[in-house]
């Protein structure tokens, strides 16, 4: 491991990319996407630069489409998966 502790961040990294939030519990969800967006908005509130966010705004983002996907589970027709020409009439 490096002395700043970047090896242990980059494996926390690693490991929330590779994380199934489909499989996460709805208000688990919610918590680590109100924790990661109050990190991004303390980095913005800092000053830090666009590009020294870049991973915590694809955390926030990742985090935003699953819970999408989580809070509108089948509510479109048209993304449901077993979608046939047979079940649409006109």
């Amino acid at each position: 491991m490096l002395g700043n502790g970047l090896c242990g961040e980059r494996d926390y990294e690693k490991q929330f990319m590779e994380t199934n939030w489909s499989e996460m519990e709805l208000g688990l969800l919610k918590t680590n996407y109100e924790k990661e967006l109050a990190n991004l908005k303390a980095l913005l509130l800092s000053g830090s630069s666009w590009d020294d966010m870049k991973d915590q705004r694809k955390k926030v983002t990742e985090l935003a489409i699953a819970l999408h996907k989580k809070i509108n589970t089948s509510a479109n027709p048209a993304e449901s998966a077993d979608r046939s020409e047979k079940r649409i009439s006109r």
